[in-house]
């Protein structure tokens, strides 16, 4: 059994599909800004703000300013607001299995926490989910200045979760390359198929959970 599983959030814990909601890469005509100069130029500040570096508002002010346009400030307030919306309504439609297989680790003794590469308005309303109660420790990318597969995200959730990397388990989708990320740092590492389905050239030995159910079979065979 392991002693610890990490999960990541989004397709992991949480879908965004069916929802649709705005890219901040589509975000530049609402802003008086021409489309493909500003989502050339939010690839940049995206990174950013994954990592702490400025703010969401703060980035879309100096794609702005790089483009060589002054943002009206209310529209990006405007912005910022809706996104907290939008991530919030996801963590209103955690699916019951999910949460009934987090308990259920948590009640066998293992330790659970959150690594995400995210905005601050991404997670605000986190801490009031009916799925952080389970958990032991959120490492977000923006608190932490690393982001997946970065080895230190990963490192502070082991540090916070206080377990050795090679008796923990990383779940996720796979994006950002987290899986193998995860691996690089001694983390066992299983994708989380269950939103988005294969994951296209990932190695035989990352084990495909289709299922919660499989996840929790998984964290405590042994």
């Amino acid at each position: 059994m392991f002693d610890a599983v990490l999960f990541d959030l989004y397709e992991t814990l949480v879908t965004e599909r069916g929802t649709m909601p705005d890219r901040g890469s589509s975000f530049g005509p609402r802003l008086g800004l021409e489309d493909v100069a500003f989502r050339k130029a939010w690839k940049t500040q995206r990174t950013r703000v994954v990592r702490g570096e400025l703010s969401f508002a703060d980035a879309l002010c100096e794609v702005g300013a790089s483009l060589g346009c002054r943002i009206d400030l209310a529209a990006v307030y405007r912005l910022s607001d809706e996104r907290r919306l939008e991530k919030a309504g996801l963590f209103a439609r955690f699916d019951q299995e999910a949460l009934s297989v987090l308990g259920q680790l948590r009640e066998r003794g293992v330790r659970l926490a959150l690594v995400s590469n995210c905005f601050p308005e991404d997670v605000e309303a986190w801490p009031t989910s009916q799925a952080a109660q389970w958990f032991d420790a959120s490492v977000f990318s923006f608190e932490v200045g690393a982001a997946k597969p970065d080895a230190r995200i990963y490192l502070e959730a082991v540090r916070r979760l206080d377990v050795k990397a090679d008796t923990a388990l990383y779940v996720g989708d796979g994006g950002d390359d987290e899986l193998l990320g995860a691996e690089r740092v001694g983390l066992r590492a299983a994708h989380a198929s269950w939103f988005r389905g294969e994951l296209p050239g990932l190695p035989a030995r990352v084990p495909r959970l289709s299922s919660w159910q499989a996840l929790l079979e998984l964290a405590t065979a042994g």
